[in-house]
């Protein structure tokens, strides 16, 4: 190997002749020996092409492309530091304005409703059918005892009840110069129309209560929640109007009497098919005592406290009975029942008070004088609902600890807006969370990077700034977000700050551990491009296979999911780009105030470096002024520099602590055969374990989870899903389905229902009846009526009498209906045996639309009741018996009908999803049957995501997966390390399940989007150390051990970070964050530690893939490469004459051919003979063969043999003379590049050696110049000179031979021949 360039002495790859063993020792320690691919990646594609070692030309060829590209970033970025930062603050500032235009969504519909599934078109139908999405609201109470074992079934509990129930519903607001009342706000059960009698109307409309569902209905107390407030005043009647003493069926006898000019009968039949009789006249009385218990009340005279679980057994009633039957799971909760089904104690009793939704609200008032003046809409509708909401829960707060009831029962409020108000608040963005991460993310850094011992080298500055630019980074992504239209919901503002914060941290720990442990004899002016080379790849691997794996889980539908996995990739790539084009610059400026010799932080601060003083022996003495300047000290030098003088430099850095601790005793350590074993045996314990402990992880997210705890809220939901599971649901029927021809099929689909358990029945063990049925009903009445006034002959064909019914009047105008719109009536119908509802119970098809517009104006409790919503909505059409106009408005075919149900015993996932399933597959079966149908309900919106999250998060976890395997196998081009890194990270997953078995988490969509970023923060425990193991040089264990020394600093500083970032979730005032957010993300991050730390390196020393350098020479490093060859220097010709000289400084200076030397073998070029001009090889093959001659003589007898050099003459007769030639081949290689690819697959010190020799060589071009245009000037003035002279000779010759011509000839003769001589 031919010796080293003596003006190159901080080239590592060069043998100094005066080096020590130990120096050459660790020497060929340092990375570029034992991890070239990693270093220099061009190097080793150089040595690959020479042979001298083994590996994967393609990998190592996109390697050193790679870092190429980041080696010329990085140096742009150190020269142009200032301007790149100004302008990537100017840009990342600019997007942290979309944050103001940050939608956030927190609907379930919103969140889990899949995309393109059968839900979300479920959910658009209903919407396109309704209109804007609207429904009641409801305003409930919960009480319990505070003793756990007592029974509520008992009058003194309910008696505190109705005072709680009682004071809340009372309260009133004033907002828009109105006061509201509860009566304003309140869902009322509809009455008939009644044309020309409004006063009667308005009185009527009065005294119809709020629909108030509640266990004090099955008494008498029930009435004094009714009202009304004031009592109203009836002129001719006795008593005025009020519930706690209304008879309804008094009064009506009392009015009969009085003779109004009123359709009494018409509000008879509507009584009798509502139910309405004695209203609560006759129900007991829990306090008999009462001066206002009716006599009619079956305990007032004995005085006997009522049998309260006998009354509460199979539910109560309200004041119209057939449409206002409170099922007993609804009122009564954690019933024990006794051998008879009776109930026989109770822990918990509610009251839902139900109010108008927003729009409806809206609608109600729109048209009324009382809000004309206060530009009435929606927005101001649902700011009095929301205000009188929290009064009454305010005032149930109140009625608690004011001592105004018993001490021994607790009252809970809550409503359906008080759980939106939590649901959005739970969406918000935690500012006090967030600013806390980042100061105590400061302050670790800081601590981490700083070194008390020496300021000038400390990092915690260049710490700080990194943290400070990641927080700038999160919020311009997240800004970006907003302006693509990404919304936001819980998981990404409660999860997708600290993961980009974790996540950036680890890359700038893992920049500055390169930045750190950089040999001081790099350029100051190529550190910043060293540490992007070194680096860069890795940060560039990492991110991308985290941003390919969350695009790639982000291809599922579910909308959490999306918006979830997009922020992630959008902010990992905002903080790629931070740490690989401004991070850097950062760095750049801190090398800056290194050079300056100024302290860390303070900067203004000019201390004595520690470091000893880097000297360097003279190896030339024409470099001896060069070396001069090494004798100052290198403040500009890192922690790990090493140290010519052997002095051993102490450093408080915790990353170098580290990486010694990972190089002289952990590395060591995991790599015994009996570590090796136990961990195997232990890391097959744990994938079991895990497998096991999956299968154990249930489903589910109650609404507990997501409040925050010790709340009203809080509190009312762990007893209302304790002591109740009550959901009512809907069987929706669509368009495109003839309603009138199919009534069979509605009726059997209906009556199907009644199969599903946890259906509420009524008392005979059926179905409540639906709104088909209650029109069917509606018709059979008055075709009894019809038929009786025939029969009396009060009506005949063409016309009816004054004494004949108004019910006998309407079924003639109904039974007249042809249904035809060109002719529609027919009065022949009335005497053909026509009928209403035929012998099947099936309405007559043909007029059936026009029935239903008689039906749902003049039977409007009953249509109320139904609950059927029935879009279009039906023709209003009211009845007169004077109008003798006998045509009756025909609806609109039908599109959207509701069946509603109840359901009760639903406490857990696990029993919503069979309820889910079994109700989809009727749907579907008679879907198949031609009837449109689907489900809708709380239950089906919120819990229907369990029935496919398994299903999408396997898909979403495979995806990733394989994002992750494509990621590293495009950029490493080795398929088993991508393969033994997706298995990693697949196993991290499984431990991930396992744990949530352990720490009790159920699986929903929060924890399975904490999965999908398992995958990508487990990338950063493995894809590090798998790029290290590939890239290192030696046996798999010795590549597992530097793998392990050179990644466990950065990976430890990175998970530590992510540790103390999503600690911060402690804060939360949502319990769920704590529990869930909280353990999840420690678990993972304590997970990935072990596993890549521990797990990894095993399993890479056992079974890890080949390395990239294979070298051929030595096992364990790289072999010293081949210098490069010497400059070439011209070689200068001399000539004689002047325009030779001119002709030398014109043209280029060539080298002269001459034949190849051992004593000048490095200074001749690749074509060193004209003939070699073509030729391209950048190396060359140069064989000497010497020969030696060696004459041996042999004397006989006991003589000795000598050996001589030279031929002699043999001294006796008999001696044998032998001659042996020896020819010896010694092969020399020469490495000339010859072309520019060559010369770039060169390592950076000899691109620092090009240009140091390009540089002397243009010195020395100019100092010849400068010569040659000395010797030049010289020359001229030489010449000019000797002109002057001869000027001045011939002139005093001429003056003097014209003075004496004579003398002249004389001397002239005289003068030639002297000249001759």
């Amino acid at each position: 190997m031919v010796a080293p360039d003596s003006e190159a002495p901080s080239n590592p790859r060069i043998t100094a002749a005066h080096e020590s063993p130990c120096a050459t020792e660790a020497r060929h320690s340092a990375d570029l020996y034992i991890r070239t691919s990693w270093v220099d990646a061009a190097l080793a594609l150089s040595e690959l092409e020479k042979g001298n070692i083994e590996g994967g030309r393609t990998s190592l060829w996109i390697r050193a492309w790679l870092q190429e590209q980041l080696f010329i970033l990085g140096c742009f970025l150190q020269g142009d530091a200032g301007k790149v930062l100004f302008v990537a603050i100017l840009v990342l500032s600019t997007f942290c304005v979309g944050l103001k235009s940050a939608q956030i969504h927190t609907r379930v519909d919103q969140l889990w409703v899949q995309e393109g599934g059968r839900l979300e078109a479920e959910l658009k139908y209903t919407a396109q059918a309704l209109g804007e999405a609207d429904s009641s609201t409801h305003q409930l109470v919960i009480q319990t005892a505070k003793d756990p074992d007592v029974s509520l079934l008992h009058a003194g509990a309910l008696l505190e009840h109705l005072k709680v129930v009682h004071a809340a519903t009372r309260v009133t607001i004033h907002m828009y110069d109105i006061e509201w009342h509860l009566k304003d706000l309140c869902y009322s059960p509809s009455i008939p129309d009644f044309e020309g009698y409004h006063h009667i109307e308005s009185i009527i409309d009065n005294v119809i209560p709020c629909a108030i569902i509640t266990p004090l209905d099955c008494f008498w107390e029930g009435s004094k929640l009714l009202g009304p407030d004031y009592p109203i005043f009836v002129p001719h009647l006795k008593h005025k109007l009020q519930w706690t003493h209304l008879n309804p069926l008094e009064v009506l006898e009392e009015v009969k009497k009085l003779k109004f000019q009123f359709p009494l009968s018409t509000m008879e039949a509507y009584m009798k098919r509502a139910g309405i009789t004695s209203a609560y006249m006759k129900k007991p009385c829990l306090d008999p005592t009462d001066p206002h218990c009716p006599s009619t009340a079956p305990n007032k005279k004995s005085g006997h406290i009522p049998d309260v679980a006998a009354e509460l057994s199979h539910g109560c009633y309200g004041f119209a009975a057939a449409y206002m039957h409170w099922p007993e799971q609804l009122i009564v909760g954690g019933a024990t029942r006794n051998s008879t089904s009776a109930l026989r104690s109770a822990r918990a009793l509610q009251t839902v008070v139900q109010l108008m939704g927003e729009r409806e609200m809206y609608e109600y008032w729109a048209d009324h004088y009382k809000v004309h003046q206060i530009g009435w809409n929606q927005e101001k509708a649902a700011a009095v609902l929301d205000a009188w909401q929290r009064k009454f829960a305010a005032e149930v707060r109140k009625m608690t600890t004011s001592g105004s009831v018993s001490s021994a029962y607790s009252f809970y409020p809550f409503s359906t807006s008080t759980l939106n108000d939590i649901l959005g608040k739970f969406s918000e963005v935690s500012l006090k969370n967030i600013i806390l991460g980042y100061m105590f993310m400061l302050i670790y850094v800081a601590v981490t990077l700083i070194q008390w011992r020496d300021p000038i080298r400390s990092q915690a500055g260049v710490g700080i700034a990194g943290v400070l630019l990641l927080s700038i980074t999160v919020a311009a992504g997240l800004g970006f977000c907003a302006l693509l239209g990404i919304p936001f919901n819980a998981s990404s503002t409660q999860i997708v700050p600290f993961l980009a914060l974790g996540l950036g941290v680890q890359d700038m720990f893992l920049l500055t551990h390169t930045y750190v442990e950089q040999a001081g004899d790099v350029p100051r002016e190529e550190r910043t491009g060293l540490v992007l080379k070194k680096s860069g790849l890795s940060v560039l691997l990492a991110s991308l296979c985290n941003v390919m794996a969350f695009l790639a889980a982000a291809l599922l539908p579910i909308p959490a999911f999306r918006v979830f996995c997009l922020q992630a990739a959008i902010l990992l790539l905002f903080n790629l780009g931070s740490m690989l084009l401004v991070f850097p610059a950062m760095i750049s400026l801190d090398l800056r105030r290194r050079s300056a010799a100024r302290a860390d932080l303070l900067c203004c601060l000019m201390p004595e470096s520690p470091l000893p003083r880097k000297k360097i022996p003279d190896r030339n003495k024409s470099t001896s002024r060069k070396n001069e300047k090494n004798h100052r000290i290198d403040t500009t030098r890192q922690p790990l520099d090493p140290d010519v003088t052997g002095v051993v430099t102490k450093t408080c850095c915790l990353s170098v602590s580290l990486t010694k601790w990972a190089k002289n005793q952990y590395a060591p350590f995991i790599m015994r055969p009996a570590v090796k074993v136990t961990s195997m045996l232990a890391l097959i314990a744990v994938i079991l374990t895990s497998v096991w402990g999956a299968t154990k992880v249930k489903d589910g997210l109650d609404l507990t989870d997501i409040v925050p705890e010790n709340t009203d809220e809080h509190e009312f939901l762990s007893r209302q899903e304790k002591y109740f599971g009550f959901y009512n649901m809907y069987a929706v029927t669509q368009g495109d389905f003839e309603y009138p021809t199919n009534q069979k099929l509605l009726y059997e689909y209906h009556d199907q229902f009644v199969r599903i358990p946890n259906i509420i029945k009524n008392d005979n063990g059926g179905l409540t009846k639906f709104w088909l049925g209650l029109f069917r009903d509606w018709l059979l009445d008055l075709q009894v009526a019809f038929d009786k006034e025939v029969a009396n002959g009060c009506i005949t064909q063409e016309y009816w009498c004054k004494n004949a019914s108004d019910e006998g009047i309407l079924a003639y105008k109904l039974m007249v209906q042809t249904g035809h719109v060109d002719n529609p009536i027919d009065k022949s119908l009335i005497t053909a045996g026509h009928r209403l509802v035929d012998k099947d119970g099936i309405i007559n098809p043909k007029a059936f639309y026009n029935y239903l517009s008689a039906w749902a104006t003049n039977d409007a409790l009953a249509y109320g009741a139904s609950q059927g919503n029935l879009k279009p909505q039906p023709q209003r059409w009211i009845h007169s018996p004077e109008d003798v106009h006998l045509e009756i408005k025909k609806s609109s075919p039908l599109i959207y009908t509701q069946l509603p149900f109840y359901l009760s015993g639903l406490s857990d996932t696990d029993s919503i999803k069979a309820l889910i399933r079994s109700v989809r597959d009727l749907c579907l079966k008679y879907e198949a049957k031609g009837l449109p149908n689907f489900p809708s309900g709380i239950p089906f919106l919120f819990w229907e995501q369990y029935l496919y999250l398994r299903t999408s998060l396997l898909l979403a976890l495979a995806c990733a997966l394989a994002a992750v395997f494509i990621a590293v196998m495009v950029l490493l081009l080795n398929a088993w390390a991508a393969v033994l890194v997706t298995l990693s990270l697949a196993t991290l997953v499984l431990q991930l399940l396992g744990m949530m078995a352990l720490l009790g988490v159920k699986l929903s969509a929060m924890p399975a989007v904490l999965l999908v970023l398992a995958v990508g923060r487990g990338v950063h425990f493995t894809v590090h150390l798998c790029l290290a193991f590939v890239t290192s040089i030696g046996c798999k264990r010795r590549r597992a051990s530097l793998a392990v020394e050179s990644v466990l600093a950065p990976v430890v500083h990175g998970a530590l970070a992510a540790a103390l970032a999503a600690s911060m979730l402690a804060a939360s005032e949502f319990g769920f964050v704590a529990r869930l957010f909280l353990r999840l993300l420690l678990a993972l991050v304590l997970l990935g530690l072990v596993d890549g730390l521990l797990f990894f390196p095993i399993v890479l020393s056992i079974l890890g893939p080949a390395a990239e350098v294979r070298p051929l020479e030595h096992p364990e490093r790289l072999s010293t490469p081949s210098p490069k060859s010497s400059p070439i220097h011209p070689r200068k010709s001399s000539s004689g004459s002047g325009g030779g000289d001119k002709s030398s400084r014109n043209s280029k200076s060539a080298p002269r051919p001459c034949a190849p030397s051992l004593t000048t073998i490095t200074e001749e070029p690749s074509s060193w003979h004209s003939s070699a001009h073509s030729v391209q090889s950048s190396m060359q093959s140069i064989v000497v063969q010497p020969e030696v001659v060696v004459e041996t003589t042999t004397y006989n007898g006991s003589d000795s043999a000598s050996g001589r050099s030279t031929p002699t003459k043999s001294s006796h007769g008999g001696a044998i003379t032998t001659k042996v030639t020896a020819t010896a081949n010694i092969k020399v290689e020469v490495v000339t590049p010859s072309d520019r690819k060559s010369r770039r697959s060169y390592h950076y010190y000899d691109r620092r050696r090009d240009r140091d020799d390009d540089r002397d060589r243009d010195r020395d071009r100019e100092r010849d110049r400068d010569r040659d245009r000395d010797r030049d000037r010289d020359r001229d003035r030489d010449r000019e000179r000797s002109r002057e002279r001869d000027r001045r000779d011939r002139y005093r010759d001429e003056r003097e031979h014209r003075a004496s011509p004579r003398e002249n000839g004389r001397d002239s003769g005289h003068e030639s021949d002297s000249s001759r001589h």
